[in-house]
């Protein structure tokens, strides 16, 4: 289960990277890759949630079978503005369960939990729920800019908002738990992936508003800066998976 959700988590990558290229290209553009790609992932993501739900593996099974044939039906359904944008965040927030389900199925999740108590303000618990679900309203916005609903404003914004969220809870952990043998990688791969994000935020913003645009430059660019982003909500739900293992309230002092 282990190794298909590794080539799960691959193939939903793929389908991402190639309907960003669709999206970046005005539609004109690799949608015969994006199609193959896509059907693929969506396969395995539905052999591998129903694996997961039928094993009783994790309820994250039960998402991703829902997400999966969430992401195909909008993309057969008329493509209008609102169609697109819930495909492409459909897809994303597929693929991150996608990373969500190697960690479930690894050799370290098996093992017994490092129990640590939540000492902090805010707490450690309630940053990791809200830090993915910020992520996700961020890949919203982004894809509502790529295909035109919006401006970049609010994209920008809710980055700001976003590095902020991602900053305080990977500095809680590294501050609080800094030789936690699960939380503090996590959080080094959420800070490391967030940090890549915005570089190419950067570069994806100025490719677009040079004067001569370079037509492959834009769609490449453009395309890694959105499978990054699913990458951070991957990365963000991993972090929030360990701390509600591993970090446990404190009972009130009497």
């Amino acid at each position: 289960m282990h190794t298909f959700a590794i080539v799960t988590c691959a193939l939903s990558a793929l389908g991402v990277l190639t309907g960003a290229m669709v999206t970046s290209s005005d539609g004109t553009s690799f949608i015969e890759p994006h199609h193959m790609t896509a059907g693929l992932a969506g396969i395995a993501a539905l052999v591998l949630g129903g694996w997961m739900a039928a094993k009783q593996v994790s309820r994250m099974g039960f998402w991703m079978v829902a997400l999966a044939l969430a992401a195909v039906g909008l993309g057969f359904a008329p493509q209008t503005t609102g169609v697109t944008i819930g495909h492409a965040l459909a897809a994303q927030m597929l693929f991150a369960l996608t990373m969500g389900s190697i960690l479930l199925t690894g050799s370290a999740w098996s093992k017994p939990p490092e129990r640590v108590a939540d000492h902090g303000w805010p707490s450690l618990r309630s940053l990791g729920t809200l830090t993915p679900i910020l992520v996700v309203i961020q890949i919203a916005l982004g894809a509502a800019f790529r295909h035109k609903a919006m401006g970049v404003l609010p994209h920008l914004f809710g980055a700001m908002v976003l590095v902020l969220a991602i900053l305080c809870v990977c500095i809680f952990v590294m501050q609080q738990f800094p030789n936690h043998p699960a939380l503090r990688p996590s959080a080094n791969q959420l800070m490391a992936i967030a940090f890549t994000q915005i570089f190419l935020g950067i570069a994806a913003f100025t490719v677009r508003t040079m004067t001569i645009k370079a037509q492959g430059v834009v769609i490449g660019v453009t395309a890694v800066h959105a499978l990054v982003g699913a990458m951070t909500l991957g990365a963000a739900l991993m972090l929030a998976m360990q701390i509600r293992r591993n970090v446990f309230k404190p009972a009130p002092e009497e």
